[in-house]
């Protein structure tokens, strides 16, 4: 007596495409934000704000996917864990993304008081 084995999720597939996707867009955007022409941050770098939170949108919907993908009980949820898996990584590391270049930004833009005291 074999049963037929659970087909993958249709949800759990488009959550592993939505965030691999989301993985492109954070390389690309890690990788403009590295740009010489941004390491000094004199100038709001305006497209690696935007490719950030694209990247960081793009991350959710993956992120929802995932979890929608995860409670389907008929189905097999492997794709969906490893969606939410990449996604959860890729939040942490566009958090982390975006604390590096505000410190970016205040290194390079130090306050009145920061520039008073004597080093």
């Amino acid at each position: 007596m074999n049963t037929p084995r659970p087909r993958h999720s249709a949800l759990g597939i488009a959550a592993l495409v939505v965030s691999l996707v989301a993985l492109v867009l954070f390389a690309v955007t890690a990788h403009v934000a590295h740009l010489p022409r941004y390491a000094g941050m004199h100038e709001v770098p305006v497209a690696v704000l935007v490719m950030l939170f694209v990247a960081l949108g793009v991350t959710v919907v993956g992120l929802l996917l995932g979890i929608g993908s995860a409670l389907q009980h008929p189905r097999r949820r492997v794709t969906g864990v490893l969606a939410l898996g990449l996604s959860i990584t890729l939040l942490w590391a566009q958090a982390s993304l975006g604390s590096w270049i505000h410190q970016q930004w205040v290194d390079a833009h130090p306050t009145a008081e920061a520039e008073a005291t004597p080093h």
